[in-house]
């Protein structure tokens, strides 16, 4: 196509990719590529778009060039799935750079730190959720936060800079008396964690993850309307669509608000898809009827307008499921 994906489609992907560099077409394996593709690096880039050839990604190591092109495969996925229910929508530089500054503050870090057998379980089972879904693609290297409660509102949850792929128990960062583990980057959403879990005792486990057809709906801002089967309503209920600004610490009130009101998950615009759930695996369960609703949506688009469970039937399920 000759176009440069727009990586601010989330913030994750403008952090990860930043901007994207563009080489014209020159003989496969010739000096003039060659050429070609340093002056771009030379100018900053650090992913860039061959001219009808493909892409080629510079990192600090291999596991971080492969982190970018990953991220970039996935903002490319995202915006041609968005593509097809409607037309993306991209954060503006202002808009991330806000974010930047406005985000939740990192937790202080504790003095000390002991790993109980109970905790210690509650680690594995976190990898090993991390583990599946990236082979499912609703998580990537750079991408994707779980955390599960542990005693009262402490919780334990994914830190930053680890690739997901090789998360290990030992990875996991502690969150106790609202201090994190020293020597640990938790996730920059831990603060947001801990808020979701002091007002919703009934909620055991947070999943933030970006799989591409819900992040089309995000991209786009288009209705994500999962009363396609029955299973997927009674999953997940009527799914919000709140803007990116709710990640803000004087914005947050409005993403806890549809939580304290019931909610099993939330979609933020440009930002990531939320689930929660009283077990990691079945918050899991919910994050995979959601992307698999989405994909349903996203494939079946050329063919019309979906035609949705109407309310009559959706009351006869709340009252058969729900009550």
């Amino acid at each position: 196509m000759r176009q440069i994906p727009d990586t601010n489609v989330t913030y994750q992907t403008k952090h990860v990719c930043g901007p994207i560099g563009y080489a014209d077409y020159e003989l496969p394996g010739s000096q003039k590529l060659g050429d070609k593709i340093a002056e771009e690096f030379a100018k900053g880039y650090m992913a860039i778009i061959m001219e009808n050839h493909g892409t080629v990604l510079g990192g600090s190591d291999l596991a971080d060039a492969f982190e970018r092109f990953e991220t970039l495969e996935f903002c490319a996925k995202t915006l041609l799935s968005a593509k097809i229910i409607g037309e993306p929508h991209c954060l503006t530089d202002e808009e991330i750079q806000h974010y930047i500054d406005q985000r939740l503050e990192d937790f202080p870090e504790m003095e000390a730190v002991t790993h109980p057998s109970d905790e210690r379980a509650i680690r594995s089972e976190i990898c090993n959720i991390v583990h599946r879904a990236c082979t499912h693609g609703f998580m990537f290297s750079a991408i994707g936060t779980i955390s599960a409660r542990w005693r009262g509102n402490d919780f334990l949850i994914t830190p930053t800079e680890i690739s997901r792929w090789d998360m290990t128990p030992a990875n996991i960062v502690q969150v106790k008396d609202k201090q994190s583990e020293p020597g640990k980057q938790a996730s920059h959403l831990a603060r947001l964690h801990q808020k979701i879990y002091e007002q919703n005792p009934d909620i055991n486990c947070i999943i933030f993850s970006q799989p591409t057809n819900l992040m089309a709906f995000g991209a786009t801002k288009k209705y994500f309307d999962v009363r396609t089967i029955p299973e997927s309503w009674i999953f997940l209920q009527d799914v919000a669509s709140l803007p990116f600004e709710v990640f803000l610490e004087e914005k947050t009130d409005e993403l806890l608000g549809q939580l304290k009101n019931g909610a099993t998950a939330v979609l933020i615009q440009n930002g990531s898809f939320l689930v929660t759930g009283k077990t990691l695996l079945q918050t899991f369960d919910f994050l995979e009827v959601a992307e698999f609703s989405a994909k349903s949506l996203v494939m079946g688009a050329p063919m019309g307008n979906m035609v949705p469970i109407n309310d009559e039937q959706v009351e006869e399920l709340r009252s058969a499921f729900l009550k």
